[in-house]
C-alpha cells in the first residue's frame, strides 16, 4: 500500500493481525515445540539443547516419546485494529501485541499476517478470511533470566498510544520530561 491512503474505518473494523512465531532464517516456525521431559515429568531447563523445535507441520502435532509440546509463543496471538494517533499526532491503524512473551532464550523473528475478516456486506461466496499481506520482523533476541541485559527506555510512539489508553506496558522512569 502506498503511504496515506486514507482506508474507510468500517473496512479497517474487519482487519486482524496474527503473528507466530519462526526462526531466525524464516525456515523454522517455532511457535510450538517440542522439549524433552525425564521420567518425572518433570520439564528440562531451556538450556537443554537436545530439544526438538518446529513441531508444526501443516497444522498437525506429532509428538515423539519422551517429549512433551510447550507453547513457545506466550500472551495472544491476534489483535484487532485501533485508530489512533502516533507520538506525531498523526492518524494511524496500528495493532498492539502487548503481552507476547517468548519461553525460550533464542534468536528469533515474528510473522505477522494481515487478515481481513468477512463482513456481512461481503458477497456470500466470500464468507471467508482472506490474508492481505504477509511480513516478517527484524531478528532478535531473547535472554533467560540470568543474562537479561535490562529493559530498555519505552519508545515515544509507546508512550503516545498508551495515552491514548492502550494497554500496553510502559517502563515509568523518574526522570520522564
Amino acid at each position: 500500500m502506498e503511504g496515506n491512503r486514507v482506508i474507510e474505518n468500517s473496512f479497517m473494523q474487519h482487519l486482524v493481525v496474527h503473528t507466530t512465531l519462526w526462526n531466525e532464517n524464516k525456515e523454522e516456525e517455532l511457535t510450538v515445540v517440542e522439549l524433552p521431559h525425564n521420567s518425572n515429568s518433570k520439564r528440562i531447563s531451556a538450556a537443554a539443547k537436545s530439544r526438538k523445535r518446529g513441531v508444526t507441520q501443516f497444522g498437525q502435532l506429532k509428538v515423539e516419546p519422551g517429549l512433551e509440546i510447550e507453547n513457545n509463543l506466550l500472551g495472544d496471538h491476534a489483535a484487532t485494529s485501533m485508530v489512533v494517533e502516533d507520538e506525531r499526532g498523526e492518524r494511524g491503524c496500528f495493532f498492539v501485541f502487548p503481552n507476547l512473551s517468548i519461553r525460550l532464550e533464542g534468536r528469533y523473528r515474528l510473522r505477522f499476517m494481515l487478515i481481513k475478516l468477512p463482513s456481512m456486506s461481503d458477497p456470500q461466496p466470500m464468507m471467508v478470511p482472506k490474508c492481505l499481506s504477509t511480513v516478517f520482523s527484524d531478528a532478535f533476541d531473547v535472554y533467560s533470566i540470568k543474562t537479561f541485559p535490562g529493559m530498555i527506555e519505552s519508545t515515544p510512539l509507546s508512550r503516545a498510544l498508551a495515552q491514548q489508553g492502550l494497554k500496553i506496558p510502559i517502563r515509568n522512569t523518574q526522570d520522564s520530561s
